[in-house]
């Protein structure tokens, strides 16, 4: 029979204790965050963030998704978000099995060329200035493109593949199979935790990102949910700083009915949504993603 040490048990018990801790303080920030969203503005501006709203109010949220505007951007973050992580992940994971490959004569060299550009960086002009020569400008293909490629992903990929057992493509290859058929039938079937990882980081990124758009869309019809949002607070801020100036004061009719607090927070609450439901579904494969591809060099 197995006993447990004194010292076993309170060490469990700490950690117990430790986590249930973390959780909540994790877990309450959020919740205030839901509670505040659903809250009347006066309420909330004069009981402040409360465990329990004291008056029931939806105005945020409608002043959030008023017009068709929100659903265009929500469109279009969905479709840059999806399409930009498949082929991301694809050019990646292509990128790294050839730098994982001992057949690719310069392959160092290459590791080394893809290194570089994590360290510098031609600058913001030269950037742009590209990217108007490649016609990325004004469309859709501009929230795209830049972000496909990421070295920091390529080098966790590449390790990962490495750590896979030799010679199971040893095996492959003389069986005749081609590099396009080891990847696609063995290298990548056996790197799902992997590839779930990294897919989940490159879709928040692409979710989360606003400066391309702000950027490579000027006269667009159409803009990425995270600019319409950046949008709406900067416009509330400028009818709150035109109210503090002379003659401001007849906006306040009109502005007073802006529930701004309620609305920052509907606001998180409406770009947060999609990333929350997603990261259940790659939860499993988030920990061995992660360690297992960033051990062997």
């Amino acid at each position: 029979m197995k006993y447990t040490k004194l010292s076993d048990k309170l060490f469990t018990a700490f950690n117990y204790v430790a986590v249930s801790v973390f959780t909540v303080l994790c877990f309450v920030p959020f919740y205030l965050l839901v509670i505040s969203s659903i809250t009347d503005a006066q309420a909330l501006q004069v009981d402040g963030y409360t465990l329990w709203p004291r008056k029931f109010s939806l105005e945020a949220y409608r002043w959030v998704l008023r017009g068709q505007q929100v659903l265009t951007g929500y469109q279009v973050s969905t479709f840059v978000t999806i399409v930009g992580t498949l082929l991301s992940v694809m050019l990646m994971s292509g990128i790294a099995y050839a730098l994982s490959s001992k057949k690719l004569k310069w392959r160092n060299q290459l590791s080394f060329y893809v290194y570089f550009t994590m360290i510098f960086g031609g600058g913001i002009i030269p950037w742009f200035i590209t990217m108007r020569m490649l016609g990325l400008f004004d469309n859709i293909w501009a929230l795209i493109v830049p972000m496909l490629i990421n070295p920091w992903w390529i080098f966790i990929l590449r390790n990962y593949f490495n750590s896979l057992p030799g010679e199971i493509m040893e095996s492959a290859y003389i069986d005749g199979a081609s590099d396009w058929t080891i990847l696609t039938r063995i290298v990548l079937p056996l790197s799902t935790p992997v590839l779930a990882t990294t897919a989940l980081f490159v879709a928040v990124a692409y979710w989360n990102d606003w400066w391309h758009g702000v950027i490579l869309l000027q006269f667009a019809e159409f803009r990425p949910l995270q600019v319409l949002i950046l949008r709406v607070i900067n416009s509330i801020r400028a009818i709150r700083a035109a109210m503090q100036m002379p003659g401001g004061q007849t906006l306040a009719i009109g502005t007073e009915q802006i529930p701004a607090k309620s609305i920052r927070m509907a606001i998180v609450m409406v770009t947060i949504g999609p990333i929350i439901l997603l990261y259940p579904f790659v939860q499993r494969y988030f920990i061995k993603g992660l360690t297992v591809g960033s051990i062997k060099g």
